[in-house]
């Protein structure tokens, strides 16, 4: 993951097909997923950011490592 010059979050292919799995949104939907992000906090070099699925509600906790390691898998659902 990495956020952009405008401050949006840039997942890597396999990061943003973990989250839809984990969301479960279906194929047809990748296209325009309806998936919500916003960020939980910033501690300790760590960003934790909530995901949600706008349409069935199904959320789960997103952790990434700032010092550019990669993401620390997190399995928490909410």
């Amino acid at each position: 993951m990495r956020i952009d010059s405008d401050g949006n979050m840039e997942l890597t292919a396999e990061e943003n097909q973990d989250l839809m799995d984990r969301l479960d949104i279906p194929e047809s939907e990748y296209d325009d997923p309806p998936v919500e992000i916003e960020g939980v906090g910033l501690e300790n070099d760590v960003a934790t950011f909530k995901a949600t699925n706008t349409k069935t509600g199904k959320s789960v906790r997103m952790v990434f490592d700032l010092m550019g390691e990669g993401e620390e898998d997190e399995e928490d659902d909410y």
